[in-house]
C-alpha cells in the first residue's frame, strides 16, 4: 500500500550560489535535501540504496527542466504549478546525504522564497513522495519500502532545530492540535500493526 509520505529536513549549510539580478538571471541555492539510514524527527528511516535509486530516476527530468517544488506543505501528490517557487537543477548523492541545489523562479511564491532567504529566514527542504511503511521493532522506526516514489522537494520554514517540525503535516503543532495527532498516530499504528498482522497470517 503506497500512502503519501512527507519529511522536513534542514537545509543544512545554505550555499548562495549566485544572487538575483536582471543581467545573471534568477538567485541559486545549493544545500542537504534529506539523509539516509537515520531515523527522522517523525521516526522513519530511508535506506541509502532507495535514495540513491530515486535520485538517479529523476535526472532526466532535471534535465529537461521539469523538477519543480512548491513553497510550504502540499497536501495531495500533484505537484501545482501555480504554487511553483522554485526549480530543482541538480541532485546528487554524497555519502548518505542528499544535496541538491535549486534556481527560485520568478512566481509569487518564488518572489516570497527569495524575499525570506534574503532576510536571513531559515529555510528547510520538505520531501514528497509516496511509498510504504513498515514497522522495524528492532530500530524503533518505520522503515520505508522498496514501492517508495520521490516526487519532489518543497521549501519550507525551518527554525534552528528540525525537532520543532513534529506530527503527521511537518508543521508546528499547537496544543489544542496535540489530542488529535496523538489519537491519528495511535491509529496508523494499529492500521500497520493489522497489516503486518495479515501478512504473516497469509504465508501461514
Amino acid at each position: 500500500m503506497s500512502n503519501l509520505i512527507r519529511d522536513v529536513f534542514s537545509f543544512g549549510e545554505l550555499t548562495v550560489l549566485k544572487e538575483a539580478n536582471s543581467a545573471q538571471g534568477p538567485t541559486k541555492l545549493r544545500g542537504r535535501f534529506q539523509l539516509a539510514e537515520e531515523k527522522n524527527q517523525n521516526g522513519r528511516i530511508y535506506e541509502q540504496k532507495l535514495l540513491e535509486r530515486e535520485v538517479n530516476r529523476l535526472q532526466p527530468m532535471i534535465e529537461e527542466r521539469r523538477l519543480v517544488g512548491e513553497l510550504d506543505h502540499p497536501t495531495d501528490e500533484v505537484v501545482h504549478l501555480t504554487n511553483a517557487s522554485h526549480l530543482i537543477t541538480n541532485l546528487t548523492m554524497e555519502g548518505k546525504e542528499v544535496i541538491g541545489e535549486i534556481e527560485i523562479l520568478g512566481t509569487p511564491a518564488g518572489k516570497v522564497l527569495e524575499e525570506l532567504v534574503k532576510a536571513g529566514v531559515k529555510v528547510g527542504t520538505s520531501s514528497r513522495a509516496v511509498g510504504g511503511l513498515s514497522y522495524d521493532s528492532s530500530k524503533e522506526a518505520y522503515m520505508v519500502e522498496d514501492n517508495l516514489k520521490m516526487i519532489t522537494w518543497d521549501m519550507v520554514s525551518d527554525p534552528s532545530c528540525p525537532e520543532a517540525f513534529p506530527g503527521l503535516t511537518e508543521g508546528v503543532i499547537s496544543e489544542n492540535r496535540q489530542p488529535i495527532v496523538d489519537e491519528i498516530e495511535h491509529l496508523k499504528s494499529e492500521k500497520i500493526y493489522i497489516q503486518a498482522l495479515s501478512n504473516f497470517l497469509n504465508k501461514k
